[in-house]
């Protein structure tokens, strides 16, 4: 009977049971939280009631099972999961989904990659690592609170990675969104502690052979994203796409893109504002016009007033996709440019 409860509570990973233990002292009430596999083997982690548990007690339990799954589960042995999905390119599909199940990674859902990198100067002490530990334990819980998406965490040799999972009626603006504001978000949480980090965002994929194709589209472009921005510290794949396809053109090529594009918001630019800038900011914000404010600093109104500007210096509407799209590559292609005047 035993058994067969505990390969019923194996099938609810994360799920909290109540049962009793017959001891030598009478009965003891228990909690069980399914925590993952240990070899393959299931791992459970048992509370004991001493009193019994009021339910605010138990509100709190599950409170912390975000915690539980960074900590307890992925911590069991992700460098044995990282080696044979995360760094193995070339593993089959059938080698991938049995780590996956091992692992509780959720193939099936829709998928982005985060990888971190800390400052490479600084020391890790064992003081240092809890910190790190800590202070991804809450980057998991904020995510999962905030935007209902399950997170898988890993730590390879020399980075911290977070894929995000959503469910599948997550649009993919959408799960692009959620995923450069947890990077802003594990950037200010690691600021608080005086820790620079570099985050680098893979591209948006629910194939179960792109989950190690998105590590390195985040490592890539962490690797790039630093030389063309040095000033930044979170870098998109897709950006780096843009770069990789416009560093094969002609230079001709790439002026005459700046020109037909943003090279009438460059001119009109002064020491009070660069319109370049702004609208860079409010195409990485998905065009909104509070959120470009917030992270430009400047007033709601401002930023509204910057825009009807830009509208007016442009010969087409910004509004239309296409024309946006054109504009995100005449900014590419302006950066491009500048990079090979300074060489």
């Amino acid at each position: 009977m035993r058994q067969k409860l505990l390969k019923k509570y194996q099938q609810q990973p994360y799920q909290f049971h109540h049962f009793s233990i017959d001891g030598s002292n009478g009965e003891t009430n228990c909690t069980m939280l399914y925590s993952g596999n240990i070899d393959g083997d299931a791992a459970f982690l048992v509370i004991p009631e001493i009193n019994k548990l009021e339910d605010w007690h138990y509100k709190v339990i599950k409170d912390i099972s975000a915690l539980f799954q960074l900590t307890a589960c992925n911590k069991i042995n992700t460098q044995d999961f990282a080696a044979s999905v995360i760094m193995a390119q070339s593993n089959s599909t059938d080698t991938i989904l049995r780590y996956c199940k091992m692992y509780n990674f959720d193939y099936a859902k829709q998928r982005i990659c985060l990888a971190v990198e800390l400052n490479n100067s600084m020391s890790i002490s064992s003081t240092r690592r809890y910190i790190i530990r800590d202070i991804f334990a809450s980057i998991t819980s904020w995510i999962t609170n905030t935007y209902g998406c399950k997170v898988f965490f890993l730590k390879t040799h020399t980075h911290y990675v977070l894929y995000l999972l959503f469910s599948n009626d997550v649009s993919q603006e959408t799960a692009e969104y959620q995923a450069a504001e947890s990077a802003k978000k594990i950037h200010q949480f690691f600021g608080r502690d005086n820790i620079s980090t570099l985050i680098g965002i893979s591209l948006y994929a629910s194939d179960p052979q792109q989950i190690s194709k998105a590590f390195f589209q985040a490592i890539d472009a962490i690797n790039l994203g630093q030389k063309l921005y040095p000033a930044e510290y979170v870098f998109l794949f897709r950006t780096i796409q843009v770069y990789q396809w416009l560093s094969t053109m002609p230079q001709e090529n790439l002026t005459e893109m700046y020109m037909e594009t943003v090279e009438p918001l460059c001119r009109a630019s002064n020491a009070d504002v660069n319109y370049v800038q702004v609208l860079r900011a409010y195409i990485e914000n998905h065009y909104n016009i509070s959120k470009t404010a917030s992270d430009l600093h400047i007033h709601r109104n401002t930023m509204m007033n910057y825009m009807a500007r830009i509208q007016e210096l442009l010969p087409y509407n910004i509004g239309q996709p296409e024309n946006r799209l054109k504009l995100q590559i005449g900014i590419h292609a302006m950066y491009l440019l500048d990079k090979q005047n300074e060489s």
